[in-house]
C-alpha cells in the first residue's frame, strides 16, 4: 500500500505542479497586462528561491519519514 501510494504521488506531482505553473503564469500575464502586477513579482527569481524553499523543506519531511535511523522512520517496516 506505501508504495502504490508513492508511486501515484511521485507520478501525479509533476502533472499537478505543471497545472499549478500555468494558471499561475496565466495569472500572472494578465496582472501584468493590467499594470496590478507588484514589482517583486516581476522577478522570475522570487518565484525560483519560493519553488526551492518549498521543495527542501518537503525533501526533509520525506526524509524523515521514511528513512530509519534511530530517530525518524515514522513510516519505516
Amino acid at each position: 500500500m506505501r508504495i502504490l501510494l508513492l508511486v501515484i504521488v511521485l507520478v501525479t506531482a509533476p502533472t499537478a505542479a505543471f497545472f499549478l505553473w500555468a494558471w499561475g503564469a496565466k495569472i500572472k500575464q494578465e496582472r501584468k497586462l493590467a499594470g496590478t502586477l507588484p514589482s517583486w513579482q516581476d522577478m522570475p527569481i522570487t518565484w525560483l528561491a519560493i519553488a526551492g524553499l518549498l521543495f527542501t523543506i518537503a525533501g526533509v519531511f520525506v526524509m524523515f519519514f521514511t528513512q530509519n535511523q534511530g530517530y525518524g522512520g515514522l513510516l519505516s517496516p
